[in-house]
Order: structure tokens, then C-alpha cells, then sequence
């Protein structure tokens, strides 16, 4: 069974090969994997989700576009 230490290592090897630019676009990645699934555990993040709900409100809630809705 691989623990977390040991994915490391295997990163850590894998990074030693890469060019430059590619490992940028890994790091990416991982920050795209960890926004994905570590946003609702952020603090703040659920504020932040409300927020941003209120300020679309506007753009959202319209009763001409009710018809839409079912």
C-alpha cells in the first residue's frame, strides 16, 4: 500500500525528468485538482460562494425569464 510519502517520492522522481514548462503546467494541475476538490473545505469559501450568488442576483433573478423555469 503507497502512503502519501511514498506518491511524493514518486513525484519528486518524476519532476527531476521534466522540463521547466512541464513542470509548470504539473503544478497547474495539481492546483486545478486541489481547487477541485479542497474548495468547499477552504475557509472562506463558502462566504466567498454566497457572495458572489448575491452579487448575481441581479443578473439571475428576472420574472420575464420565469417562463423557463418548471
Amino acid at each position: 500500500m503507497n502512503t502519501v510519502q511514498a506518491y511524493k517520492i514518486k513525484i519528486d522522481s518524476i519532476i527531476e525528468r521534466l522540463p521547466e514548462s512541464k513542470v509548470e503546467e504539473l503544478l497547474d494541475y495539481a492546483a486545478y485538482l486541489g481547487s477541485i476538490y479542497s474548495y468547499p473545505q477552504e475557509k472562506g469559501a463558502e462566504e466567498s460562494l454566497l457572495l458572489q450568488q448575491e452579487a448575481l442576483k441581479k443578473i439571475w433573478d428576472h420574472p420575464e425569464e420565469d417562463i423557463y423555469e418548471l
